[in-house]
């Protein structure tokens, strides 16, 4: 990403507060609310988590070269460091990403739903790539402190701003999507993420269509059962998807994968890209770490997609995979879906259903949690007696599938097999 420079007078002024221990209008050269990664000349935002706050770090940045210190009291032991002294620390940064968001002239969209958001993201930023500058969210950096966190960091020259938004409580992305105020909303399929903080598919639904409300234009899937839900949302034109007019090579396999290209392609086509540049920018995409991300380790082919997982996401992921041309046989290592509520058990022992279908050679869950996905495998392995029967059952040829949500650590179970076989 573009390195960014504000000015300690451009800060002072979206806050509305003057600067302590100085007059000057100095450089900064960046926002971090992290001492770990904090570089010299940028702000540090002292934030309170639940198991930390950052003031108790205060005296590191000021060690580490920050330029100045955002906080809720002074630090009058960090001799001539300028401070922005605010009532809240998150309330300020928003303000700043409010501040420089007004200053973009380039054009921001805004992505949400329930799977595919970092894939269709890095695929529409690909693929405006061909026509112009693009500044993006880096990582997944979609909440209430990786949102503001990633404007700030964003060239505010650039061309294309493409942000993602996500939640996982009621409210989150109405007052996410406030915060960018996206010229295009951009929405992703609808499945049960989250749905332990919302009991209901309509209410995922509704709280995704929230994007909707701040966007000038709307790129939304007619075929989707929430369609007219979403089209009584936009306040401006509604550009669908799926008939486009010209054919493109997809970078992944999968009917999902198909669909994700597909919304890349029709808002470059909007956006006045051409057939080639946009199948140029298929063609430089490159996924995120740990979503379809394939290796080949002693002829065998692993493929992680461990980054995250719910239903939906799950099912398309198996498909996909059983679809796959392999030589050998195909393994499957699952581990839980997180943050299903009630419905936990339920919809692990329906994927254990659905993944018995494929016919795959052989399924291995992990866990506890791992034991509800009831299928014909081999049941809540611990990751260590997984990796022993991968390594023993594994040869070339072999395709290995690994799935679940992000707090399961399946990584862990490829990286140790890998020193093992």
């Amino acid at each position: 990403m573009t390195p960014v420079e504000y000015s300690a007078d451009e800060f002072a002024k979206w806050l509305s507060k003057g600067w302590k221990n100085t007059d000057e209008n100095f450089p900064i050269l960046g926002i971090s609310h992290d001492t770990r990664t904090l570089k010299p000349g940028e702000l540090y935002v002292a934030l309170k988590g639940a198991r930390h706050d950052g003031h108790d770090f205060a005296v590191q940045a000021i060690e580490k070269g920050a330029a100045g210190l955002l906080v809720e009291r002074e630090f009058p032991m960090s001799g001539n460091v300028p401070q922005l002294i605010v009532p809240d620390t998150l309330k300020a940064l928003w303000l700043l990403a409010a501040g420089v968001r007004r200053e973009w002239t380039g054009t921001v969209i805004g992505i949400t739903g329930s799977v595919g958001k970092t894939t269709v993201k890095e695929m529409v930023a690909s693929v405006l790539a061909q026509q112009g500058t693009v500044s993006k969210t880096p990582g997944n950096w979609n909440n209430a402190i990786g949102l503001p966190l990633g404007m700030l960091a964003a060239d505010r020259r650039a061309d294309f701003f493409v942000f993602e938004i996500g939640m996982n409580h009621p409210g989150e992305i109405d007052s996410l999507a406030a915060l960018l105020k996206p010229d295009w909303a951009v929405l992703t399929d609808i499945g049960k993420a989250h749905i332990g903080f919302f009991q209901t598919l309509d209410s995922i639904a509704e709280e995704k269509a929230a994007l909707l409300v701040h966007a000038d234009h709307a790129l939304l899937d007619e075929t989707s059962e929430w369609f007219d839900l979403f089209r009584s949302r936009c306040k401006g034109r509604i550009v669908t998807f799926g008939d486009e007019p010209f054919e493109f090579t997809v970078p992944q396999p999968g009917e999902y994968m198909i669909r994700n290209a597909r919304r890349a392609a029709a808002l470059g086509k909007e956006l006045g890209l051409t057939p080639a540049k946009i199948q140029a920018g298929f063609e430089a995409f490159t996924p995120g770490a740990m979503r379809w991300e394939k290796t080949f380790h002693c002829g065998i082919e692993f493929i992680n997609d461990a980054y995250n997982a719910n239903p939906l996401s799950m099912r398309a992921a198996l498909t996909a995979f059983a679809e796959l041309p392999c030589e050998g046989r195909k393994f499957a290592v699952l581990g839980a879906m997180r943050e299903l509520g009630p419905a936990s058990e339920s919809e692990h022992r329906q994927l254990g259903a659905f993944a018995d279908t494929l016919k795959l050679d052989r399924i291995i869950t992990i866990g506890k949690k791992g034991l509800q996905i009831i299928c014909q495998g081999l049941l809540g392995f611990e990751k260590e007696q997984a990796v022993d029967v991968l390594r023993n059952q594994l040869r070339p040829g072999d395709q290995v599938l690994f799935k679940a949500s992000r707090g399961e650590g399946l990584e862990t179970v490829l990286e140790e097999l890998k020193t093992k076989i």
